[in-house]
């Protein structure tokens, strides 16, 4: 239950551990009042590795395993979640003890706010996505087409063709505004925009080869919504 990736136990014991985490949380901004936009963006991420789980359970229970929390979802991304961690409190030590280095760059601002907004919105439209695809959604590229696999078009997906990477790439960018990390900030974006950049023109020819009917008509009245990520794929990938 506890070594096995589908056993119970490990996914129990892992969402006990993230409820606790996520409800020390709600309490450090009474213990360290001025890194209040840390233990928000902190719950941010409880959230959002919580819910892909669980949606993952809702609606592809055939996959369900450990891996969908997506706490182990790659060493990259592991090592870019600590990098944050690291530049954040390092900036406020030395801020902390020389104030008038940049009195500004930790405490909240027009670019936190901004930063959560986007943050959340991207979390949701990811949700959203997850929940319109339903089982037709997956963490991994599915290269075989799978019988019950249905190209979705209603809802999110009449507007985004790929809401959950819309949602992720603006989720990691959003949070570092809202973390006012400016090193982070360029490594999110510029490592999300090149994932991204292989990732999806590989999965358009798989959805191409899954609906040559369908697709390319889909595909040329919706939108990617990552800047400058469209010009970057060519037609005939789709």
């Amino acid at each position: 239950e506890y070594l096995n990736p589908n056993g119970r136990g490990r996914a129990v014991l892992t969402s006990f551990v993230l409820g606790m985490m996520g409800g020390m949380t709600l309490l450090m901004p009474f213990v360290v009042s001025g890194a209040f936009a840390f233990w928000l963006y902190f719950l941010l991420l409880i959230i959002f590795h919580v819910s892909e789980y669980l949606l993952t359970a809702a609606f592809r229970p055939d996959v369900l395993s450990f891996d969908n929390f997506l706490l182990n979802h790659s060493v990259a991304y592991q090592v870019a979640v600590l990098f944050c961690w690291v530049e954040y409190w390092i900036e406020y030590t030395i801020l902390l003890f020389y104030p008038a280095f940049c009195p500004s760059c930790k405490q909240w601002s027009l670019v936190s706010s901004l930063g959560l907004c986007i943050s959340v919105l991207g979390l949701l439209v990811r949700m959203l996505g997850m929940a319109t695809a339903a089982a037709n959604f997956s963490h991994t590229i599915e290269e075989e087409h799978r019988r019950e696999h249905q190209l979705v078009t209603h809802g999110i997906y009449s507007v985004l063709r790929h809401p959950a990477y819309f949602g992720f790439f603006w989720w990691s960018v959003g949070t570092q505004m809202l973390l006012m990390n400016p090193v982070s900030w360029v490594l999110y974006t510029v490592t999300t925009f090149s994932f991204f950049r292989e990732r999806i023109p590989y999965e358009e020819a798989l959805l191409r080869g899954f609906f040559p009917d369908d697709y390319p008509d889909y595909r040329a009245r919706t939108w990617i919504g990552i800047p400058l990520l469209g010009g970057c794929i060519p037609t005939e990938a789709a």
